[in-house]
């Protein structure tokens, strides 16, 4: 799966007064390229999905492969660069991301040159590529083909496309709600366990939901902030969109959406009673929405998803 969405420092692009003190050397400005800050983002969904499928969850065997674990977080990690990357690359040679505190800052800075940011976004998406190729030979679920392979090229798409074509219709929420969250959840609970049939995978997405709507409202913070400029570049947000307040309240509904599905769905014991951990997020994400601080949303939504991945983990499906 990918991370494309997480486009102009989506985590929180506030310049390094720093980086502009002294140049780095070519691997830190490759590494700052992939804006490994936003990782976090896959590596929850990952979790959760391995959780999940390592507990049994939802009539599927206990099942968990510490090698298709890391490939498959090795792959989404780089899948998420590379989309960042190329994101970085569309969005400069395009005019929309000129300033040196819009997503990594590389290519303003003149730390890479377009054509190195094209070229290394391209390398990213074929290790991703490379560790799906190697899940095809070593993961053995029954749905392997019928799930988790139109999930990663769909992910890999997204990845590709979401600069180029679908951030300019507004599609960006969309993008990362499958790419962090539904799809990377679902495909990694699919990759681990060899019997998931249609009715156990639409619940892993149900489970998936509460950090698929946190991923978005990080985006959404983002793309709140810079309503002007995306106007101005003719990208189109949910934000630019709705409004101000139109988009203050979809943001209620991503931030605080998934505490309550979490306690419904532990009421329905769908999740178990350890589930409910995640009220300890509530704070921090009190704190997202009142300041709209993009770090802050990222925050929340880290803390939020170490706390779920571990409530499930610790207990066997309900």
């Amino acid at each position: 799966m990918d991370a494309a969405a997480t486009n102009r420092g989506d985590y929180g692009d506030k310049g390094d007064e720093d980086r502009s003190m002294k140049t780095p050397s070519p691997i830190a400005a490759y590494w700052q390229a992939t804006r490994a800050y936003s990782f976090p983002a896959s590596i929850v969904s990952v979790l959760l999905g391995t959780a999940l499928a390592a507990r049994g969850y939802f009539g599927a065997p206990a099942q968990f492969e510490g090698l298709l674990l890391a490939l498959t977080l090795v792959g989404a990690l780089l899948a998420q660069a590379g989309g960042n990357v190329l994101n970085d690359y569309y969005d400069f040679v395009r005019g929309v991301d000129s300033r040196p505190d819009h997503g990594s800052g590389v290519l303003p800075q003149g730390l890479l040159t377009a054509p190195q940011m094209r070229r290394f976004g391209t390398l990213l998406l074929a290790g991703a590529g490379v560790c799906g190729i190697a899940l095809l030979f070593l993961a053995r679920t029954e749905n392997l083909f019928a799930v988790v392979v139109p999930l990663a090229l769909l992910g890999l798409a997204c990845a590709v496309l979401y600069t180029p074509v679908l951030k300019r219709y507004a599609l960006g929420d969309l993008v990362i709600m499958i790419a962090f969250g539904l799809g990377l959840t679902v495909g990694t609970y699919g990759v681990q366990t060899p019997l998931a049939t249609t009715g156990q995978l639409g619940l892993i997405a149900l489970a998936a939901l509460p950090v698929t709507l946190l991923v978005d409202a990080i985006l959404h913070a983002n793309n709140m902030r810079d309503t002007q400029t995306d106007g101005a570049s003719g990208v189109r947000t949910l934000a630019s969109l709705l409004g101000p307040q139109g988009s203050a309240a979809l943001q209620a509904v991503l931030l605080f959406g998934p505490v309550i599905l979490v306690l419904v769905l532990a009421l329905l014991r769908i999740l178990p009673w350890t589930s409910l951990a995640v009220l300890l997020a509530v704070p921090v994400l009190i704190k997202a929405y009142r300041t709209g601080d993009v770090p802050f949303c990222a925050q929340a939504h880290l803390l939020f998803g170490l706390l779920y991945a571990l409530s499930v983990v610790v207990v066997p499906h309900p």
